[in-house]
């Protein structure tokens, strides 16, 4: 019996020691290493030009005073904490500038739907930042990269 007990305890020193030799790799290494990891790009954004329906339009106007309003008015009494590195408000009018109103609106109300607990569940570990915990989303990751043929 002292002896099973005794073989026991080698067995497990030596998965121990075993286990200390192997190379300690993350997730988000082995994905590096394979090339199937999302490339994201951080740095400074470049600010698109806008469009010069943009400029004119009365509904665009709108509903920039309206994130306005809800950003300088409404949004510090809520006191929220949002999801995302870029808040929905902040998405929101980045969306609009980048593809225009009814993308935008579009997009807006996409991101509006996820940006709770239940939806963050689903969220792709892959898209969290190190520095600040919260997802990247930027309105540019929604662009297709349409490859044309020569």
């Amino acid at each position: 019996m002292k002896a099973l007990r005794r073989g026991k305890w080698v067995i497990l020193l030596l998965t121990a020691l075993s286990m200390q030799g192997m190379a300690q790799v993350s997730d988000l290494d082995l994905l590096a290493e394979s090339g199937s990891a999302p490339t994201v790009k951080f740095g400074q954004a470049k600010k698109a030009k806008q469009k010069a329906f943009l400029r004119f339009n009365p509904v665009y106007w709108m509903l920039n005073g309206a994130l306005t309003g809800y950003q300088k008015v409404i949004s510090p009494q809520i006191s929220a904490e949002c999801l995302y590195e870029l808040s929905c408000s902040r998405f929101s009018r980045a969306a609009i500038q980048e593809f225009g109103i009814f993308k935008g609106i579009a997009l807006s109300a996409d991101r509006i739907s996820r940006c709770n607990r239940v939806a963050a569940t689903s969220i792709e570990l892959i898209r969290i930042s190190p520095q600040t915990g919260r997802v990247i989303d930027l309105p540019s990751m929604y662009r297709q990269n349409v490859k044309t043929s020569k």
